[in-house]
């Protein structure tokens, strides 16, 4: 299996006595005065920053290394996803930028061709739009620049807080009105801290015990406080009746038990926890987080020799298609992703649902799931090519890793294998091979390929490539020759190749591709008339000179 371990995150709310609430506050405030300094200390030179005994002799605050590397595991994270979010910002500007040059080219000759002969107010408005369209370019550029320099120089500028809160200060006048944005800033900067844990460690973690209570499917939790806050709350906190209502409570409850049995018996190895307490309107939040592996045992009814089922993702539905072991389709499936126009909570719920239907499709197909090893910024790079509005409105919801993470994560709740391939040219090689010959989408087809390559199965372009235009001309072509080309060159080379044949001839049936033309198992009538949108008098004015043809 690709992915055999994960974490999973399980969530409860606290209810909790004023002093235990109080308690909480005073724990969020000083780890985070450790994190902010510890941030700043990271943003220096190396050569000038501190290491642990250093940097807690500066601060004069004792602190334990499990707190420390809460600390520093939290500060490690908002940096990686700042790093990760700036590259693919800048992955799009890029292709904003090649897009809107090339834009401005065509626009600049239109401009010069209604100069000469078209109107002046046509003229002028031309003018005025390559006026705008060069103002965003620039701005694009700017953007584009400012953050390669960000990155050269290793920096991330984070903002604990929030930016949208610390402008909101710019604008208030009045005393009353700092004094309560000063209120929420500290709240917004202090209301989470970060405890992780170890496996050899007792229940998982030094800071923070999970045990077993004596109601069942209850937990209670012994929070040990730190020195500086002991004369005041004491040495620990206890809270009680912790119940998990969501999510896969054998997984929690696998890690409380065996953390149990260790004190017993010290050759088990004991099974980490890390907890993070989040403060909102409503009061604190207990997240759990566990590494959960695959077993084995819950997978053994699951055989890849019965077939597999390739899973294409794209931005407003996920495309399946079941396959048999030699690489067949038997069926295929559309799971709808309405993304556009919802909020954030919306999407989560959709995608939910989604993910969900596809793995009872997996389980009561007793399959395995292939997907693509893909990232979001090839695949939102891959989409950024369809020059089109919709696809625009669908890129801009297009929440791909959160779609990638929730399938890894319910095979790994299930029990469902899932595999990872190589996505090279997959879209392209079903579009040319399985998508008129199974009467496929683009993407069902791209998702048969998927599949296939999961066992290994090479995809060889057709020798020859079959077609009908829209008046009824049968036509031959021949893709390019491999020779001595690598597959990164002759792939590129054929997609150039196949991408303006597409777009050069009005489709009537579209094209048929066939390794040998003389073994063709269709009918004439039933793929003219299997194609949406077709005209009846089209189908019947071609139907003569397909039959006529003898490669038809």
């Amino acid at each position: 299996m690709d992915t055999p371990t994960k974490t999973l995150t399980f969530e409860t709310r606290l209810d909790l006595i004023h002093e235990q609430d109080a308690a909480l506050c005073q724990y969020a405030e000083l780890w985070n005065q450790v994190k902010f300094r510890w941030f700043a200390n990271l943003q220096k030179p190396k050569a000038q920053q501190l290491n642990r005994t250093q940097f807690m002799h500066e601060m004069g605050m004792p602190f334990s290394y499990r707190v420390f590397q809460g600390v520093r595991q939290s500060i490690k994270g908002l940096i990686q996803s700042y790093q990760t979010n700036r590259n693919n910002r800048l992955a799009t500007l890029d292709v904003k930028i090649k897009q809107l040059e090339k834009t401005l080219n065509k626009l600049k000759k239109r401009c010069d061709h209604v100069a000469e002969k078209g109107s002046p107010q046509q003229a002028k408005q031309l003018r005025n739009r390559l006026r705008q369209k060069e103002v965003k370019l620039r701005r694009w550029q700017q953007k584009q620049s400012a953050l390669v320099a960000e990155k050269q120089e290793n920096k991330a500028p984070i903002c604990f807080g929030g930016r949208k809160l610390l402008k909101e200060r710019q604008t208030l006048k009045s005393n009353e009105g700092i004094r309560d944005w000063q209120c929420r800033w500290h709240e917004a900067r202090h209301r989470e801290f970060l405890l992780v844990g170890s496996h050899d460690e007792s229940w998982g973690c030094q800071n923070a015990q999970l045990s077993p209570s004596e109601q069942e499917d209850a937990y209670q939790l012994k929070l040990l406080v730190p020195h500086q806050l002991r004369a005041t709350f004491g040495t620990t906190i206890n809270i009680d009746h912790l119940q998990f209502k969501h999510g896969s409570k054998a997984a929690i409850a696998q890690a409380v038990w065996q953390n149990q049995v260790k004190k017993h018996d010290k050759s088990i190895k004991g099974q980490p926890l890390s907890f993070r307490f989040k403060r909102d309107k409503k009061g604190w939040r207990l997240l759990v987080s566990v590494e959960v592996a695959g077993p084995k045992e819950q997978a053994e009814w699951i055989d890849d020799d019965q077939g597999v089922i390739g899973v294409d993702v794209n931005p407003d539905h996920l495309a399946v298609v079941e396959l048999d072991r030699n690489g067949n389709p038997l069926q295929h499936r559309t799971f709808d992703l309405p993304l556009h126009y919802k909020n954030d909570a919306q999407r989560a719920a959709i995608i939910g649902d989604a993910v969900r239907d596809l793995m009872d499709f997996a389980a009561q197909q007793g399959k395995a799931v292939v997907i693509e090893k893909l990232d979001f910024q090839q695949k939102k790079r891959h989409y950024q090519k369809q020059d089109h509005p919709q696809y625009a409105r669908m890129l801009n919801a297009f929440a791909y890793g959160k779609i990638k993470d929730l399938i890894e994560t319910q095979s790994i709740k299930r029990g469902i294998r899932l595999y990872h391939v190589n996505p090279a040219y997959t879209s392209l090689l079903g579009r040319m091979k399985y998508r008129d010959r199974h009467g496929f989408s683009d993407h069902h087809a791209a998702a048969l390929v998927i599949g296939r390559r999961h066992y290994g199965f090479k995809e060889k372009p057709p020798k020859q490539l079959m077609g009908i235009n829209a008046k009824g001309t049968v036509k031959t072509e021949h893709p390019p020759v491999r020779m001595a080309l690598g597959d990164y060159q002759y792939y590129n080379k054929l997609q150039r190749w196949y991408q303006p044949l597409e777009k050069s001839l009005d489709f009537l049936s579209g094209w048929r591709h066939f390794r040998r033309v003389n073994r063709v198992s269709y009918s004439v009538e039933a793929r003219l008339g299997g194609r949406p949108g077709m005209s009846p008098d089209l189908i019947q004015e071609s139907t003569p000179l397909l039959s006529a043809h003898p490669a038809l």
